[in-house]
């Protein structure tokens, strides 16, 4: 029998990717979105709604489903569509995020203690994104309870990341060529995951109900393992230049994401928000890991189609790198 998936999205990276899989699996994929965000998959029916509005839902409301799921982190869309359509969805997947847990501890487990939540009523903006995720995972489990999968991500790539901060390596590596590349002396571990084998997972979650929270998270990885991967996927045979943190804060040169920064790169610390969690039960529930070169292949082939020297979302210019190598003693 024909399997039917609910997607709430389904045109941006994740949703996009998780529709995709599902209908080339041969199940019958419906996204709600505003179709705003891209385009559905090829095969996939996109309902078109505006999950402000009210009556949202009623136009996929009237049937069941094997599998929704969900990826908002507005309180108030999460708790309307649990209202709306938990009792037509045989198993619920909500995407939640790492990014709940607290940093007083390492690593975080799916028991370890979370932010505190936002209040449900409140409109979250992104300096409320951990807090919201909390209050998303709160309403979730409260309407839905054992039916529900609480996925928590920690850092996603892979082709079409529209964060800019994964493919800056690989594209770096492969625009400096026989040139120089910065790169910091140290660096937490690395803990990145691709999204092809996050959106498989959380298919194969639904169809063997999975249940309960779970750190969909990958392998640990040395950032400097890391980076010469990515040197190694792009044929780079130039030097590497090392900062240190205290020469990169003068310069006011940021860590983890953003202009002006170095993608994924956090100073050592006690407690390091990445590379961090737990990923047991991701492992034992059957998440895979694929090979971090092929990622970075085929991250750096996508990247490749943008353009190599396009202005980044994260991330130093060629120029501002080969500015900073210039100051180094």
């Amino acid at each position: 029998m024909t399997r039917s998936l609910l997607v709430l999205g389904g045109t941006a990276w994740l949703g996009s990717e998780v529709a995709r899989q599902a209908v080339k699996r041969g199940w019958e994929v419906t996204c709600l979105a505003r179709g705003e965000s891209g385009v559905v998959p090829e095969g996939a029916r996109l309902v078109e709604a505006d999950r402000a509005q009210p009556g949202a839902y009623a136009p996929v409301a009237d049937r069941r489903y094997d599998a929704v799921v969900e990826v908002s982190w507005q309180p108030r869309f999460v708790q309307e569509a649990v209202e709306a359509l938990g009792g037509v969805a045989d198993h619920w997947t909500y995407v939640s995020s790492v990014s709940v847990y607290g940093a007083d501890r390492s690593p975080n487990t799916e028991a370890s203690p979370r932010m505190e939540a936002l209040h449900p009523e409140t409109e979250a903006t992104i300096a409320h994104y951990p807090q919201a995720k909390v209050t998303c995972e709160d309403l979730t489990t409260r309407e839905l309870g054992a039916h529900a999968l609480i996925a928590r991500p920690g850092l996603i790539v892979g082709p079409g990341d529209p964060t800019d901060r994964f493919g800056y390596w690989p594209a770096r590596a492969a625009l400096a060529g026989d040139g120089p590349m910065l790169v910091p002396r140290d660096g937490a571990p690395t803990q990145s995951l691709d999204v092809r084998d996050l959106a498989a997972w959380i298919l194969d979650a639904g169809e063997s109900d999975v249940r309960g929270p779970v750190n969909a998270v990958g392998e640990q990885v040395p950032f400097r393992e890391m980076v010469e991967a990515a040197r190694a996927a792009a044929g780079h045979e130039g030097d590497v230049r090392e900062a240190t943190t205290p020469w990169l804060a003068m310069r006011r040169v940021s860590s983890w994401s953003g202009p002006t920064s170095l993608p994924m790169w956090v100073p050592p610390g006690p407690f390091p928000p990445v590379g961090a969690h737990a990923s047991d039960r991701y492992r034992e529930t059957g998440g895979q890991w694929r090979p971090l070169e092929d990622t970075l292949r085929d991250t750096l082939a996508w990247e490749r189609g943008l353009g190599l020297d396009r202005p980044r979302k994260a991330g130093l210019s060629r120029a501002e790198e080969l500015d900073l190598i210039a100051q180094l003693p």
